[in-house]
């Protein structure tokens, strides 16, 4: 299992507190089976560039308590006007991969915004990740946007959405769907909002079946290590 959005980086936002409660969420997370965990802290392009929230970053790497080599490093890019020019936007992709997890406002989407989510690929050459797609469903009913997302950019939900009986019937149809692409606990830390991947996981097997487990789980491990032609 992969969780591919996580706030375990400590200090980072509101996430992690210190390297004593990263380590406890790490184990926490490894003990439900996940196997790779990429660490997304916030970046907010209007409040410092992207070469100091790195130095910033760098720093909470440094004080893990953890080994590395299970953990990929990347950011939760939040969209803003004039994000395509954000001066080094590329550096906060996830390591090793070539995508980049954006989070779009609490609105309804505008062509704008989305023509600025191709720009940013067209610049970068990077492949644009929806940061926890299940948040902006309600908000764009009246609109095709998740259709036209879901067919233009990779997507990441929150494993809540699997969980939480109110919206799991819906989960499992975009599931089905090939509309999920990477799952996410999006943790920030050990009680409210607590890892969660390996249940959602075991939704997914008991509703499901094992097979889609797997197909998924092979699908997230040929893009993060490369082996796959990008379809969308």
């Amino acid at each position: 299992m992969i969780d591919f959005h996580s706030h375990i980086l400590p200090g980072m936002d509101d996430g992690s507190k210190n390297p004593e409660e990263s380590a406890k969420m790490i184990e926490a997370s490894f003990n439900q089976g996940v196997e790779m965990i990429v660490a997304t802290p916030h970046f907010y392009p209007w409040l410092e560039k992207p070469i100091d929230f790195l130095v910033r970053r760098a720093s909470a790497i440094r004080s893990l308590t953890v080994p590395l080599d299970k953990i990929r490093i990347g950011a939760e890019v939040a969209y803003y006007d004039g994000i395509v020019t954000t001066e080094d936007i590329g550096a906060l992709k996830i390591s090793d991969t070539d995508f980049i997890l954006i989070e779009m406002p609490m609105t309804a989407w505008t062509k704008r915004m989305l023509d600025s989510l191709h720009a940013i690929e067209n610049r970068t050459r990077l492949k644009v990740v929806i940061a926890h797609l299940d948040r902006y469903l309600r908000l764009q009913k009246r609109t095709d946007n998740i259709d036209y997302v879901c067919d233009n950019f990779f997507i990441q939900v929150n494993a809540d959405y699997f969980i939480n009986r109110g919206t799991q019937r819906k989960a499992l149809k975009l599931f089905n769907e090939n509309g999920v692409d990477f799952i996410g606990s999006d943790c920030h830390n050990l009680t409210s909002r607590p890892p969660n991947v390996g249940e959602a996981y075991q939704t997914i097997e008991k509703k499901l079946g094992i097979k889609s487990v797997k197909a998924f789980h092979d699908k997230q491990n040929q893009y993060l290590e490369g082996g796959i032609i990008y379809e969308r």
